[in-house]
């Protein structure tokens, strides 16, 4: 099935892509990212996911995922500042009036990101909260808690924050990341994503407004906005599998030694069995890429189509699952197998090309591969 695809949307990303990597080595070595983030506000990417009838480009799906590919073959904790951003862009229809919509709006058109604080630490699960929005006389609200991972936050200009109200109920909220008594802290230590800007977020007694507070819960959130936004983890997956491969053969292109076994080949690209393995990774990238693109396309389906019948978010659910495992399996394995193929010169810590293993196993871990595939083999074995 083809899909359209917007190509100033592509050169967009590629652009972005190629300047992400002219810096990507010296910001996984010293851990400053604040000119990679300068270069992805700057790009025009930011407002992609603006409706059309809002004046936005209203890009689809399958665009954006070709966007987080497109980015994170160069810098994956970089694109994966897209998320919690065109995510939230989408609910931003959920606000309680049109001043707080069109205020995001002209930040979002301005170059500015939106980030995202949900999870805690000290909880069973990801939905046990202890932040807390007190609501006042008035309606506004004063929130109070801390958050960990709190994806994007360093320079950002908005951070949702995910919290109970007094009576219990999940509630979801926009927030000025310089409101007074809001703090983000740059603490996110990760082995890989460094860029992600993954920090702590503390909140003492943050004044919210009514207006940018809303209810959040499965019934209430746009259709396939949470398939959606694990979709783009994928995505990413994919780019950081696509960057590794891409990396491995200019690795092997440009070697001029080859094991003393292969000394009757003139270079490593004459290796019959190289050939293969990375024959065989290209395969597997390039399939895992397709299944990406057609999986953003039933979520593209399914958001255009009022009252999404079972059926279809049934097809959602299923292409979601098979694509996050997948995904994930690949971008460990190519990032891996890269180091095999031009041997002991690669582990030069100069290099980095460690970065690609790192990001992957770092960002993969966000959902647990073996429940994904437990999940669809259930529905095979009950359909």
């Amino acid at each position: 099935m083809s899909h359209t695809i917007n190509p100033e949307f592509i050169a967009l990303a590629e652009a972005t892509r190629d300047a992400l990597a002219n810096i990507a080595l010296d910001g996984d070595e010293s851990g400053e990212y604040a000119a990679a983030r300068e270069i992805l506000e700057n790009s025009g990417l930011l407002a992609l996911r603006i409706p059309a009838a809002l004046g936005g480009p209203g890009a689809s799906q399958v665009e954006i995922t070709e966007v987080f590919r497109i980015l994170a073959q160069a810098d994956p904790g970089i694109a994966q500042l897209l998320q919690p951003h065109y995510g939230f862009t989408d609910a931003v229809v959920m606000l309680g009036s049109d001043e707080a919509r069109e205020r995001l709006y002209a930040d979002i058109r301005a170059g500015k990101r939106i980030a995202n604080a949900a999870a805690e630490r000290g909880g069973r699960h990801a939905a046990d909260f202890s932040t807390v929005f007190t609501r006042q006389e008035d309606g506004s609200y004063l929130a109070s808690g801390q958050k960990f991972y709190a994806t994007g936050s360093l320079g950002a200009a908005w951070i949702t924050v995910m919290a109970v109200d007094g009576e219990g109920s999940v509630i979801m909220s926009f927030i000025p990341t310089d409101a007074p008594g809001l703090e983000i802290i740059d603490d996110w230590s990760g082995m890989g994503q460094r860029g992600s800007g993954s920090g702590t977020l503390r909140l003492s007694e943050v004044a919210v407004p009514a207006d940018f507070v809303f209810a959040w819960s499965p019934a209430t959130r746009p259709t396939a906005w949470a398939e959606a936004g694990r979709l783009a983890h994928a995505a990413i997956d994919v780019g950081i599998a696509e960057g590794a491969l891409r990396y491995g053969v200019a690795s092997v292109r440009a070697s001029n030694r080859v094991p003393f076994e292969l000394a009757q080949y003139a270079s490593l690209v004459e290796d019959p069995i190289l050939r293969f393995q990375v024959g065989k990774e290209s395969a597997a990238v390039r399939a895992v890429a397709a299944l990406l693109r057609e999986t953003a396309a039933v979520i593209d389906r399914a958001e255009a189509t009022p009252d999404a019948p079972e059926p279809l978010l049934t097809e959602v659910r299923e292409g979601l699952l098979a694509t996050k495992a997948l995904s994930a399996d690949v971008s460990n394995r190519v990032s891996t197998e890269l180091f095999s193929w031009t041997g002991a010169r690669t582990a030069d810590r100069s290099l980095r090309a460690d970065r690609f293993w790192r990001n992957a196993r770092t960002h993969t871990l966000h959902d647990p591969v073996r429940l994904r595939y437990a999940d669809l083999g259930q529905i095979e074995l009950n359909r």
